[in-house]
């Protein structure tokens, strides 16, 4: 009997199973609720939740010219008809985000709990509570809590035997929902209608139509305009009018060396380790097809490998192989982390304990190589102090008495620059980081090993996956701290009540106050320019006016229109010294400045102008 099996049939009731679970549920959801007020706005955030509001109001709809709708028409409506029952604003979007993550969270825990076990289904719980970046991830107004709650949810209601009809049909219906916040989820349903059809037989096609028929019915509401999302898929000719044509030159259009597209991978491996590496290292552990536990944990085995692999595939060409936001691979994989997870759950049970040597070889050596990329994903948070710690002094291959500090050694002797030293340095500890964790597991394993059904790759991999989770809140550093002391979303609710006291409503109003547009959710009645919502993402050099609007960019046209009809202008502070020639007093007078800036960031104060 194997490792898993051992554990299996412990004689544990099943409330002590339980209370893990529900403990681990209270401590995601109080660091969410942190998260939800100390995270610093971005772009995606006030544009989901802004464009939202503008649609589910009635003043612009999905597709209009002039407002981007870049992503499926559900992304916007969602949170937009929720501020409209709750009112607008970064508190009620942050919390629908919230509540979604922690749906999440039950969902991944209802469907591990029936393919894998209630102990298993209580680790998957805290494999969460113990991810602060990812908990940070899902307490933020963009769609990736509400992908990852459809994701969830449609697997848990699909997954394993016997699923009563309705089941699928809802579950059908969520993954048709899935597709309609965020296109670049296309795979799951057709996929899932697959497996459906392999486990469940003729239910299969209450799935399909419910699935199917929810994504038809939008088409057809947004016909033909919604087809501008679907330009990115190969192999199909869509109408040249459903793709922007107007020529230009974007302004934002990065160039990164392969160190960052590194940095980007190896850090998505520290912050979704369980769902990547645990992925890994099953596929050299699994059995031949026919040797699985059963006939149904292989369809569900191939059925989420296939899928939580072909999205990240999607997601890693689009992000790591180009250009434009290749540190998007994190957040991308926080949309499907749920479906990697549930993969581990199901293979576990079927892993094969003493696998050949070459499968425990390559296990070895990935692990070491993920330690390396780890550490190299790290450098700023333990860079700094390692290159600070004492170093020999060495002339001649001869150490020579008193000590410098290992960045001295490094910069003199190599000509190394601080950041290379921190990256060489992160790297080297993350290695003998592993290679000094192998060598203590392999002591424990040499005293074990008579009484262990485990091979010793497969023993250190499982400690490895056990330290991981409870150290997880420690190696997600920087990324998994708090952007703020201070309550953003209290910051923001006073910005607006100010800005609704000096701007009228009916007022036209230019916007350079940041990436974020979320105190434009304080301001009902006043209108702007909805391109700049995009902020200079959306900017195209020259290009065809005209076809820009329709699509949602800008460019140095428009702007200069816009400059000249705004009544209102809200600068960022620390923007603003790119307008000082333009605000003459003669034309514009400065209002008292907003009493407080948007996050604890400097200079993140707004300055408002208004035209004479």
């Amino acid at each position: 009997m194997n490792g898993f099996a051992d554990f299996k049939h412990r004689n544990m009731p099943d409330w002590a199973a339980h209370a893990v679970a529900l403990v681990g549920l209270a401590v995601y959801f109080f660091q969410a609720m942190v998260f939800a007020h100390t995270t610093i706005s971005n772009l995606d955030e006030g544009a989901y939740l802004l464009k939202g509001v503008l649609f589910a109001t009635g003043v612009y709809h999905p597709f209009d010219p002039g407002i981007s709708t870049n992503k499926a028409p559900l992304a916007f409506l969602i949170p937009g008809y929720v501020q409209l029952l709750f009112g607008a604003g970064l508190r009620t979007g942050r919390y629908l985000a919230v509540f979604l993550g922690a749906m999440t969270v039950l969902g991944t825990w209802v469907a591990a709990r029936r393919i894998g076990g209630k102990w298993l289904a209580a680790a998957t719980v805290w494999v969460f509570a113990f991810s602060p970046m990812i908990i940070k991830i899902y307490s933020g107004g963009s769609t990736q809590s509400t992908i990852a709650c459809l994701v969830a949810w449609s697997l848990a209601f699909s997954l394993g035997e016997k699923r009563p009809l309705w089941q699928l049909i809802l579950s059908g219906f969520l993954a048709g929902l899935t597709i309609l916040v965020r296109q670049n989820l296309m795979p799951f349903l057709p996929l899932l209608a697959l497996y459906a059809f392999w486990q469940h037989g003729w239910k299969a096609l209450g799935l399909f139509f419910s699935g199917f028929g929810v994504v038809a019915l939008a088409h057809i509401i947004y016909w033909p305009d919604i087809l501008q999302l679907w330009q990115w898929v190969p192999l199909i000719q869509l109408p040249a009018e459903s793709a922007y044509a107007g020529g230009g030159k974007t302004l934002w259009a990065p160039e990164i060396n392969l160190d960052s597209r590194l940095l980007s991978l190896f850090q998505a491996v520290r912050f979704h380790f369980v769902a990547l590496v645990g992925g890994m290292v099953s596929l050299l552990l699994l059995p031949a097809l026919n040797k699985w536990k059963s006939r149904t944990d292989l369809g569900m085995g191939v059925f989420l490998f296939l899928l939580f692999w072909g999205l990240f595939y999607m997601h890693a060409t689009a992000s790591i192989g180009m250009d434009y936001c290749v540190f998007c691979l994190t957040p991308y994989l926080a949309f499907f982390n749920v479906a990697g997870i549930l993969f581990l759950v199901v293979a576990v049970k079927s892993w094969n304990w003493r696998p050949t040597l070459a499968a425990q070889g390559a296990i070895l050596a990935g692990l070491l190589v993920i330690f390396a990329g780890m550490g190299f994903s790290a450098f700023e948070d333990i860079g700094n102090n390692l290159l600070a710690l004492p170093a020999p002094r060495v002339r001649n291959l001869k150490i020579l008495p008193g000590l410098i500090t290992w960045q001295d050694l490094l910069s003199n002797k190599f000509d190394m620059s601080h950041m290379a030293a921190m990256r060489y340095a992160s790297t080297a500890f993350g290695l003998l980081a592993g290679v000094a964790l192998l060598l203590a597991v392999y002591l424990i394993w040499r005293r074990i090993r008579r009484t262990s059904t485990a091979a010793f790759a497969v023993f250190f991999a499982s400690v490895v996956f056990i330290l991981q989770i409870a150290l997880a809140p420690i190696l997600h550093g920087s990324g998994g701290a708090l952007d703020c002391d201070s309550d953003v979303i209290a910051a923001n609710e006073q910005i607006g009540a100010y800005l609704r006291t000096v701007i009228p409503q009916g007022s036209l109003v230019y916007w350079a106050g940041g990436l974020s547009t979320a105190p434009f959710l304080y301001l009902p009645g006043v209108n702007m320019f909805p391109p700049q919502i995009n902020n200079g993402y959306s900017f195209v050099s020259k290009g065809n006016t005209a076809e820009l609007f329709k699509f949602g960019y800008w460019n140095e046209e428009m702007d200069a229109e816009w400059r000249a009809t705004a009544d209102f202008f809200i600068i960022e502070d620390r923007r603003y010294n790119n307008w000082k020639t333009f605000f003459s007093p003669q034309q514009f007078d400065e209002l008292p400045r907003t009493p407080l800036g948007t996050s604890c960031q400097e200079d993140s104060t707004l300055r408002i102008f208004r035209r004479k």
